[in-house]
């Protein structure tokens, strides 16, 4: 495992991992690849959507986002010029971290009044990276990754 690497670019300045995410996995554009199979397979649904909304939009939108990019991951779309819309990653960019953590005044306001960094539990990341290390990190979301994909 080359753990500088996974910290410099697949562990997001607020705490959120690239491996887990189902955009950088590309999850959710298979996802919809398959929704638009099935689409497909089975007539458009078309008992099923017709007069709620147009199955022609549908198709459309599953074709949007089966056939989106793969997200690059946080780091990687750091602005040269300094715009940026991500706060968080404006602030631990400008001060050299890799990570919120770091940070002497974590958790911030920022940090906790950012809805993704809520729902996706970045902040308890965060406290564990603090707490057990990088390199135990990485570890322990591996194996939980492992075991996920067992079930």
């Amino acid at each position: 495992m080359h753990y500088e690497n996974e910290e410099k670019f697949l562990l997001s300045y607020c705490g959120s991992y690239c491996h887990m995410c189902d955009w950088f996995t590309g999850k959710i554009r298979r996802t919809a690849q398959k929704a638009l199979d099935m689409f497909e397979l089975y007539g458009g649904f078309k008992r099923l959507l017709d007069g709620e909304v147009s199955s022609d939009d549908v198709r459309r939108g599953l074709e949007i986002v089966a056939n989106s990019s793969i997200c690059s991951g946080c780091k990687l779309q750091i602005q040269p010029d300094g715009e940026d819309r991500c706060d968080i990653r404006q602030c631990c960019s400008r001060r050299g971290f890799h990570n919120c953590s770091e940070c002497d005044d974590f958790p911030c306001e920022t940090l906790l009044n950012n809805p993704g960094v809520q729902k996706f539990g970045c902040i308890e990341n965060l406290n564990r990276i603090k707490q057990i290390g990088i390199e135990s990190w990485i570890d322990e979301q591996w194996r939980f990754f492992a075991e996920d994909k067992i079930e």
